[in-house]
């Protein structure tokens, strides 16, 4: 493994690095080229030899000109070296995304890592059939997002854009609009359940009818009292069921705040 030193004086800034791996670090560090005599203390230790290493420890940060830098700071240059490496070989992000959840969390949740650090609380994950290729374009989104703040704000500016638009289309939908083509199509719905309960009170009617023109002699009166009635019996729950919407209507808007005057 190549070594790198400003990787490792971020890691060793968020004590990122066990102290048993130190010497191994050591190692790589010499094949590079950082041959101080502390670095080759370092890399000589055993993995176990824990009270050494830590004595060891600070005189090989000395030697290689290592400086304390902000948790903050090292989480940052951290989290922007794995998303260039990973959008740089084309691998999969998910399993990096601990790792930066990790970092968000040393850098105590900065807004540059929360779209990374949070981003298997989004519920996505939580969905019975997750497309799997959204997720990690989205992923992909987020690494490029964290390496560009002017592409992180434009997209930002986009999704609010596009977010305003369907806000203001759906106040021109149901419940804010009755006379709305879901509102239409709602009632249409609701109609339609309502005429297959009542078929039963439709053959009722007809029976009814026939009895009394067979009791009155009368089937001309029968006939056309049937025909004047069922136009009333159809438009019955249909005006019912307007009605029904129209209170269902002014209950939610009421509960999202829309003012009583204004439904």
């Amino acid at each position: 493994m190549s070594f790198d030193l400003a990787h490792f004086e971020a890691e060793v800034a968020l004590k990122l690095i066990p102290t048993e791996q130190l010497p191994s670090v050591a190692q790589d560090a010499l094949e590079a080229g950082f041959d101080g005599p502390h670095v080759l203390r370092m890399a000589t230790l055993e993995p176990f030899a824990i009270w050494e290493i830590d004595q060891a420890l600070p005189p090989m940060l000395a030697e290689l000109g290592c400086h304390s830098i902000p948790p903050r700071d090292a989480a940052m240059l951290l989290a922007r070296q794995r998303a260039q490496d990973i959008l740089k070989t084309g691998e999969n992000p998910l399993p990096s995304i601990p790792y930066f959840h990790r970092l968000m969390l040393a850098a105590d949740c900065s807004d540059e890592l929360a779209e990374l650090g949070y981003f298997e609380d989004d519920d996505v994950f939580f969905s019975d059939l997750p497309d799997e290729n959204k997720i990690l374009a989205r992923a992909r989104e987020a690494l490029e997002d964290l390496l560009s703040p002017e592409l992180r704000e434009r997209r930002r500016a986009e999704w609010i854009a596009a977010w305003e638009r369907e806000q203001a289309k759906a106040k021109t939908e149901w419940p804010y609009v009755l006379n709305s083509p879901t509102g239409r199509a709602l009632l249409k719905e609701r109609y339609k359940e309502k005429l297959v309960e009542m078929r039963p009170f439709v053959w009722l009617e007809l029976v009814a009818w026939i009895l009394l023109g067979w009791a009155f002699s009368s089937w001309r009166a029968a006939i056309i009292g049937y025909i004047v009635t069922i136009p009333v019996l159809f438009t019955l729950p249909l005006w019912g069921e307007y009605r029904r919407m129209k209170w269902e209507r002014r209950d939610l808007l009421l509960r999202q705040g829309v003012p009583d005057d204004q439904i």
